[in-house]
């Protein structure tokens, strides 16, 4: 009988005790570890700055099982957005932005903006795009 064994019991104690003591590391480790949202979305800015767009903006599309996570489709491609953005960006307006930049300009006959990744640092952007 296995239950009458006295090293079952301590055992038992001993696996606990293991398992609470990698719960604690991971906690003090998530806890003193600084998270900002500059470091979090420097992925996605090397992502960007990496791309040339020359093109139209055709669709808008929000991906609703990733947070309400917004993009503007151009060509065969897409770039996330700011919901800031989501007034100054229409289907039809020209996309431009060049290599190693984080401004994207949009632009149609009655306006222009440039809008910057990095001035909108309070909002965390996918990178899964």
């Amino acid at each position: 009988m296995m239950l009458l064994n006295k090293k079952y019991p301590t055992i038992i104690l001993v696996g606990s005790f293991i398992v609470l003591g990698i719960f604690i590391f991971i906690f003090i480790y998530y806890k003193n570890t600084p998270i900002s949202n500059e470091n979090l979305n420097s992925l996605l800015f090397t992502k960007i700055e990496n791309r040339t767009i020359k093109s139209i903006v055709s669709k808008k599309s929000t991906d609703y099982t990733n947070h309400g996570a917004t993009y503007v489709v151009y060509g065969r491609d897409s770039l996330p957005t700011h919901t800031g953005w989501d007034d100054k960006i229409e289907i039809g307006d020209s996309i431009i932005k060049p290599k190693g930049s984080l401004k994207i300009t949009i632009k149609n006959s009655e306006k222009i903006y440039i809008l910057d990744y990095e001035k909108q640092e309070e909002e965390i952007l996918t990178t899964n795009f």
